[in-house]
Formats: C-alpha cells, structure tokens, sequence
C-alpha cells in the first residue's frame, strides 16, 4: 500500500510547503485540492505550476492526484454540463502533464433537474466523455462515493463504475463518507464494489452530542481495521483525507494529527 498526503490538511498552504511536509512524513505522493480560490486550481500559471513540479522531484514526492470540484457534468443545462465536463478534461490533461495517475471526479449532483435514473444516465454520458480522454492521457477517472451526489453508496458508485464500462474510470473509496451519508453498512460499501476500486480515501468521525465531529483515524467509528483486512493493499494508494480545511476547529494541525493517522494505519496493515 501507498500512502498520499492530502492537501486538505493544510488548507491555505501553498503547495510547496505542503510536498516538503508530506515527505518529512515519509510518504509516497500528494493528492492536491484543484480549485478556485485555494493555493492550485487548473489554471495556475505556468511558472507556479512548474515551481510545484520542480519540489516534487526535488523531494522526491509524486503527484498522484488532482482533486478538481466539478459537481455539475449531469445538469440538464447543456451549457452547464459542458462547462463542467470541460473542467474535469481540462484537469485530466493537466494531471498527465504534471505526471499524476488520478483525478477526482464526483458522479454528478443529486440536485439535477430531472428523475434519478435521467440525473444517473446523463452522468453515465459524462463519465464516458472524460474517460476516454483519460484513457489517452493515461489517467485513471475516480468516482466518489460522496453526500450530494448520483453516487452516495458503494452500491450506486458500482452501477456507475460498471455503466461506464471503462478501465479508465474506477470508484474512489470513502467507507468515512458512506457511514455519515447513508444507511448502507461499511461492509456493503465494500464487496458491492470488490474490483472496481481504483483508491481509497482514509478519514475518520465520532458523533459527540449527536453531531458529526472529525477526528484523528483510529479514534472514531469507521472499522478500519476490518476494512484493511478485507482490502487488496498490494498496490493500492490510500489518501489521507485528513479534513482540516472544513473542520478547522475539531482537527489539530496536520503537523501533529496526519503523523499519528499515519502510524495507525502502519500498525494496522503490519
């Protein structure tokens, strides 16, 4: 198993700072939060975005994934949905030139005019669009099983994955997302989507007073435990999604909490 910093942990840090912090963690890559408003986004200008490459073969730290926040590619609004999936090709080609393996993709929104199985079909068609430049490119699609979407369970991102029918779009993971959203048990989440998994993302939450509240992985109620002795790790990447960039007030720096995320994880898988 490979291990992938996050930069939602430090939000607001620049890209640089956060590659040289992931690699004093021993870790094997970084995943980037690619959006307007924050330290990257698709179009960065080129001397930043060479800046970013040149640290991280300097610290010997990949790019693995860009994490773009294209909701929209299933609206009924066709000028929205191209909009959209011109972002997440957009995203695709700057993955390939930055040398990443992934980008992020969420399934479409759930907020779509239209019937579920209209909203599902017209994200389906955008997934097919993107894949194929991403076969070209190289990179691999990743649905998320996320709240908000066409894609909420292990069930649903499965459908997806399978509709799709591309080797260049897998699912993305998040046993933490499918526990809080939705009544589907952990385990569910995981066999329904046995061998279309492409990366997982590692996060944790206790509810405290019936509030959801973000905590340090290994301290709260996602199994992970039974969820890693269930896994293939043989060459899977594993993202710590250590959330401190929304729950800036239930985290502790990344500086101290990613470390112990990280030590219990290597514990658990030996």
């Amino acid at each position: 198993m490979r291990f992938v910093g996050h930069t939602m942990a430090l939000p607001g840090v620049d890209i640089v700072s956060a590659i040289k912090l992931f690699s004093d963690l021993k870790l094997d890559g970084i995943e980037i939060v690619a959006q307007e408003g924050t330290p990257f986004h698709i179009d960065l200008p080129e001397p930043e975005l060479y800046e970013i490459m040149e640290a991280s073969d300097r610290y010997n730290l990949p790019i693995i994934t860009l994490t773009p926040y294209f909701w929209h590619i299933n609206s009924a609004d066709r000028n929205e949905k191209e909009k959209n999936i011109g972002g997440l090709i957009r995203a695709v080609r700057l993955a390939e030139k930055m040398g990443a393996q992934f980008v992020r993709a969420y399934g479409g929104t759930d907020s779509a005019s239209g019937s579920e199985e209209e909203k599902f079909a017209r994200a389906v068609d955008a997934l097919k669009i993107a894949g194929r430049e991403a076969e070209q490119a190289g990179i691999t699609i990743i649905i998320e099983n996320h709240p908000g979407t066409m894609t909420r369970t292990g069930i649903q991102t499965a459908r997806m994955v399978q509709e799709v029918n591309m080797g260049s779009v897998k699912a993305l993971y998040d046993p933490c997302n499918v526990l809080y959203d939705t009544d589907e048990d952990w385990l569910t989440t995981l066999t329904s989507q046995a061998g279309k998994i492409g990366y997982i993302h590692c996060k944790d939450y206790r509810i405290v007073n019936g509030e959801r509240m973000a905590c340090v992985v290994g301290e709260g109620i996602v199994p992970w435990l039974e969820i890693l002795d269930r896994l293939d790790t043989k060459d899977c990447y594993l993202s710590f999604e250590y959330e401190k960039r929304w729950y800036p007030d239930q985290l502790e720096d990344a500086e101290t909490g990613l470390p112990r995320c990280l030590d219990y994880i290597r514990r658990a898988i030996g």
